[in-house]
Parts: C-alpha cells; sequence; structure tokens
C-alpha cells in the first residue's frame, strides 16, 4: 500500500511533466494530498500555467510585430510599382522617393524596437512625446496609402476640413502607427464598395 501510494503520484506527475514538454502547456493536475506531493502537483501546475501563458503572449507579440512590419512594407513596395510605371512624372516619383525613404526609417526604428525587446517586456518601454501635428500625421499616413489602394481599387477620400488643429504632445512615430494601422485595417476588412 505504502509503495503504491507513492508510485502512482509519482506516475501522474511524470506522465504530466512529459506532456508539458511535449507542447501540451496549461495542462493541470488534481492535488491529492497536503504534503510534498500535493507542493510538488502545485509547483507544476503553477509552472505550466506560466509556460502557457508565456506562450499566449510570444504568439500575440509575434503577429503584432508582423502586422506592423507589413504595413511599411506594402508602402514601400506599392510605392516602387508606381514609380516603376511612371518615371516621367517627376513630381509624383520624388514623393514616392519621399515616402519609401520615410518607410524604411520607420521599419529600422521597428528592428530597433525589436532589439530592444526586453524594454518592451518588462514595462519600460517608453514614447518619444514631442509637439505633433496631429493633421499633418494623418496626411502622411493617407499620402503613404493612396496609391496603394488606388492599385487596389480602393477609392481613399480625404478632406481635411477648415480647422487648423494645434500642436498635441504625442509620439509621431506611434501616432503613425496608428493611422496606419487604421488604413491598413479599413482595406482589408472595410467590406464591398472599396471607398
Amino acid at each position: 500500500y505504502f509503495i503504491k501510494s507513492v508510485l502512482d503520484p509519482v506516475i501522474r506527475v511524470t506522465e504530466t511533466a512529459k506532456r508539458i514538454a511535449a507542447g501540451s502547456y496549461g495542462v493541470q493536475m488534481e492535488s491529492h494530498s497536503d504534503d510534498e506531493m500535493g507542493d510538488l502537483v502545485d509547483t507544476i501546475n503553477d509552472m505550466s500555467m506560466k509556460i502557457s501563458q508565456n506562450e499566449k503572449m510570444k504568439s500575440e507579440f509575434i503577429s503584432s510585430v508582423s502586422h506592423e512590419l507589413r504595413t511599411p512594407l506594402t508602402a514601400i513596395n506599392g510605392w516602387g510599382e508606381t514609380i516603376l510605371e511612371d518615371l516621367d512624372d517627376q513630381e509624383q516619383l520624388r514623393r514616392g522617393i519621399r515616402v519609401i525613404v520615410k518607410e524604411s526609417r520607420r521599419l529600422c526604428n521597428m528592428v530597433e524596437e525589436l532589439l530592444d525587446f526586453s524594454k518592451m517586456e518588462d514595462g519600460r518601454f517608453t514614447l518619444q512625446i514631442e509637439p505633433v501635428d496631429l493633421q499633418a500625421e494623418l496626411e502622411d499616413a493617407i499620402f503613404t496609402y493612396q496609391e496603394l489602394f488606388r492599385q487596389d481599387g480602393i477609392l481613399l477620400e480625404y478632406s481635411p476640413g477648415d480647422d487648423i488643429l494645434p500642436m498635441i504632445p504625442g509620439d509621431p512615430e506611434r501616432l503613425k502607427q496608428v493611422f496606419c494601422n487604421v488604413l491598413d485595417n479599413a482595406s482589408k476588412h472595410g467590406g464591398a464598395g472599396k471607398r
């Protein structure tokens, strides 16, 4: 009886540990005792839950980074194709090259942020707050996407209105990121109408 009472829980813990090692993160065992074996089961359950949470965070992070990188890459690709189609329009050429240069710099900044991932992980990520022309950031994002939308047969209309918005404190890179994400999502999930 004594051997069975020790051996059965050890076998259960071993099997569960093997399942966790094989990728079944979050799996939990029932604890049937208040002794050292019960403490071991509680510890393994806690470890399993933390691994599961870390895996979920990692997946969400990778998904988020993929989305963030896709936006400037799409702009660079779209403007590159537009420039190749019409090399005679000097104004369009200059505007397109400015977008490509600006989005390339934005990609470099994102890569720098990825290299500094530990700051984001432990909550030390900081914004670069400065006076921002909100309308200029929005119009920059609109200009970046307008040609891409045109190529996809989507009409993007923008009217700035008569009011001049005051400068606000903010991080221009983050605001541009927000505007680009909104436009990117609108193009993918905006429904029919292409407008």
